[in-house]
């Protein structure tokens, strides 16, 4: 299965480019909204934004995306130039 980071997910839901600008701005706006989550159903490449209390009435219904760790692509990186 392909997985999918929250901040990729926000920028497939307003369908524009994945990068750090359009990540940084339209993060915002979701994270500006009360009460709202972006989350999936079925298929982690069709998100969709849904209330928390929803959300959490329906834990196996709706599912949350993985935040994106800057720094674990970091350390990743270390440990393969380690080992």
């Amino acid at each position: 299965m392909v997985i999918i980071s929250r901040e990729q997910a926000i920028c497939m839901f307003y369908c524009e480019p994945y990068n750090e600008s359009n990540v940084v701005k339209l993060s915002k706006l979701i994270d500006d909204m009360n009460n709202i989550e972006i989350c999936y159903s079925d298929d982690p490449t069709e998100p969709m934004l849904i209330s928390l209390k929803s959300f959490y009435a329906k834990p196996f219904k709706y599912h949350q995306y993985p935040a994106f760790l800057k720094d674990c692509k970091k350390d990743k990186d270390n440990n393969h130039a380690n080992g």
